[in-house]
């Protein structure tokens, strides 16, 4: 599988235990979403390879206790850093305005008839999650809150806002 069909989910941290436990962190603002995967592709040389789990601790708020299945508990540190991703697919449709954080990414942003342009990222903060868009030279920071976001076409990779006037000026 292409890295294109993918999203990221999130990286392996640490180890936990000795026993051959992975902490995953998952790069979300609803972490629950993903509370009952199996498995998941990890970045190894450039190449996503498939991993499923043999045993799953609970969601504790971002990450997750895994032991992936054929993994040697002394091999385990050989995991530590990667990146964790999932197939497109595997994304649940969005309710009318939901989102999923990195999902996101390379939609185009548009407010009302006009582009804004790119979604390149998505910023996590304490208080509410920013969009980074981006149109040639110039980068916006809108927050990515439901009264902004008017709908999401996940087919066209488009996310509509309404936003008001001016904070794109700022």
């Amino acid at each position: 599988m292409q890295k294109e069909q993918c999203f990221s989910l999130g990286k392996i941290t640490k180890l936990h235990g000795y026993r051959g436990g992975l902490i995953l962190h998952v790069d979300s603002s609803t972490p629950q979403h993903f509370e009952d995967l199996e498995s998941v592709l990890l970045d190894i040389n450039q190449e996503l390879v498939p991993f499923f789990f043999s045993q799953k601790g609970k969601l504790n708020g971002k990450k997750l206790l895994i032991y992936l299945e054929d993994v040697r508990p002394e091999d385990a540190h050989k995991y530590v850093g990667r990146e964790a991703y999932l197939p497109e697919s595997l994304l649940t449709k969005a309710e009318d305005n939901s989102y999923y954080d990195k999902a996101i990414i390379g939609y185009t942003a548009w407010d009302g008839p006009n582009v804004i342009g790119e979604v390149v990222d998505v910023v996590e903060n304490s208080s509410q999650n920013l969009f980074v868009v981006q149109k040639g030279e110039q980068e916006f920071l809108i927050p990515a809150v439901d009264a902004f976001i008017k709908g999401i076409d996940s087919e066209q990779k488009i996310i509509y806002l309404e936003l008001p006037e001016g904070l794109l000026d700022l």
